[in-house]
Formats: structure tokens, C-alpha cells, sequence
């Protein structure tokens, strides 16, 4: 008798489970991105299919309706975006010729406001909606690391500096990720069909805490210094090959910083379509 009252009651906490679990949507979102910087073109909204180089967003999202006009959605997407000074219509740019690539994976918390009833239980409904909310982002971040050494001789020996400009310098790069912050809203419209089903359509802007997005502003931490100590121990010959070190430096950090370093950040928007599929009892009434 025990086992079977247990077993009862087993039952009955799942079916309460589902019953509270049937206010869940679970789908996926696809679209392009767009960078708003100070490399590229300018447009907040563009379509661009250009084969490997073209702009993808795909992703996950899960939503918790909390009523019929009101969800909570978590958003988690991956984002390739590209910037190409010859799509720009600005004179400065195109004559600039600077170009690139980044990586954005994005997870993201949305407030949803729906103008019409559509989480409750019907076979067709539709709405346009607003949303906004937080999140945090991961991106690539260049380094470069300012090598200088002695200049070889033809026999691999290591020539002395007969001035202070006599040295050679190389850079290297390579690439991290780092993590900001951004804030994404938007506008979009929702279709229900065959009860369980919602396609919906989008536009999303995200401000950013990142100036960097298409490395056009460089801060000195993205550099490093690495000197070959024999170049500091000729004497006389030093101190002006710390200055023209220090000189090189400066150039090749100047030379990065090829955006509005102090004005704006960066911005990204996501056009696309997300499809969801929803199950059982729609949420309450309460507002």
C-alpha cells in the first residue's frame, strides 16, 4: 500500500511538472548581422549573399511565457560578421581599403511585449511585439607583439648598430577573445499556426561597451614591446635606440587607430526569422 501511494503521489508531481512546464517555447533563430563601425558600410539593415563571405546568425532560444502579451526569452547565437571599407560610400573609406572579420557568440536575457493576445491556446493568432533586455558578448581581440632585434650579417653573426636606426622590427599578431556587455532591443512581428507553432520575424539592434569590433581602435595593452637586450648595451649608441624604439612604437600604434577612438562604440544589429515550438496549458490571464 505504501509503495502504491508513493508511486500516486510520484505521478501526480510530474503531471504537475508538465502542466507548470507548458508555458515553454523551445526553437531556433537563423538571419544576418550587421556591424556599425568605423570600418565598412554604414547600413543598419543590409542582405548580402556573397558565398563564404557572406553574414550568418544562427542560434537557440528558450521563452517563458508569463502570460498572453508578456515572455521572458534567453538568447544564445553566433554571429560572423564582416566589414569592407569598398562597400562604404564614404570617399575616406573606400580609398582606406581596410577590411576584416569578427566572431560574436551572444547570450542574451529579452523582456517580450506582445500587442495582441497570442500565448493563449488558438490555431492561428498573430502580433507584433517589442523587446529589450541585457546581455554579454565574446569577440576576438588582436595582439601584436613589436619584435626588435639585431640585424643578421651574411655569415648568421649578428651585426653591431653603427646608428640608432640601425636594428630591425617585425610584428607578430595573434588573437583572444574578450568579453563585453550590450544591450539589445528591438521591434518584430509573431505568427501561431496549427496551435504549437510560431514563426516570428525580427529586427534587433545591440549597443555595445566595445569601440573594437572591427579593430580600428587599438589600445596600448593590445600591444607588447619585446627588445633584444644586446640592442640596450652598445654604449654611447643606447639611449637614442631607446628613443627611436619609442618612436616606432608610437607609429605602429598610431597606425591601428584608424576610427573615432573617444566618440561612439560599436554597434551590431540581427535581421532574421526565429521559429518556436510551444506545447499544453497557455499562461494565465494576469497582467
Amino acid at each position: 500500500m505504501k509503495n502504491k501511494f508513493l508511486l500516486v503521489l510520484l505521478i501526480f508531481m510530474s503531471l504537475n511538472a508538465w502542466t507548470n512546464a507548458q508555458r515553454h517555447e523551445i526553437g531556433i533563430s537563423l538571419g544576418q548581422p550587421n556591424l556599425i563601425a568605423d570600418i565598412g558600410k554604414t547600413n543598419f539593415i543590409q542582405f548580402k549573399a556573397d558565398g563564404a563571405n557572406t553574414p550568418i546568425s544562427i542560434g537557440m532560444l528558450y521563452r517563458y511565457n508569463l502570460n498572453n502579451r508578456q515572455s521572458l526569452r534567453f538568447n544564445l547565437s553566433y554571429n560572423k560578421v564582416f566589414f569592407d571599407d569598398n562597400e562604404a560610400s564614404e570617399g575616406y573609406r573606400i580609398d582606406r581599403k581596410l577590411s576584416g572579420t569578427n566572431d560574436i557568440i551572444e547570450a542574451s536575457l529579452l523582456f517580450e511585449y506582445y500587442f495582441f493576445d497570442i500565448n493563449n491556446i488558438q490555431k492561428f493568432a498573430s502580433s507584433p511585439y517589442i523587446f529589450a533586455g541585457l546581455g554579454v558578448f565574446t569577440h576576438k581581440n588582436p595582439k601584436y607583439a613589436i619584435n626588435y632585434q639585431l640585424i643578421k650579417n651574411a655569415d648568421g653573426t649578428y651585426k653591431p648598430p653603427m646608428n640608432s636606426s640601425d636594428f630591425e622590427s617585425s610584428i607578430e599578431k595573434s588573437t583572444s577573445t574578450k568579453l563585453d556587455v550590450s544591450i539589445p532591443f528591438g521591434i518584430g512581428y509573431k505568427f501561431k499556426f496549427n496551435y504549437n507553432w510560431l514563426l516570428g520575424f525580427e529586427i534587433g539592434a545591440r549597443y555595445t561597451t566595445q569601440n573594437n569590433l572591427d579593430y580600428s581602435n587599438l589600445a596600448d595593452k593590445n600591444f607588447t614591446s619585446n627588445i633584444d637586450p644586446r640592442l640596450l648595451q652598445q654604449g654611447n649608441l643606447s639611449s637614442s635606440i631607446q628613443e627611436e624604439i619609442n618612436k616606432r612604437n608610437s607609429d605602429i600604434k598610431e597606425s591601428y587607430q584608424t576610427g573615432n577612438t573617444f566618440k561612439s562604440n560599436d554597434w551590431y544589429l540581427v535581421w532574421g526569422v526565429n521559429l518556436t515550438y510551444t506545447f499544453g496549458r497557455p499562461p494565465c490571464l494576469c497582467n
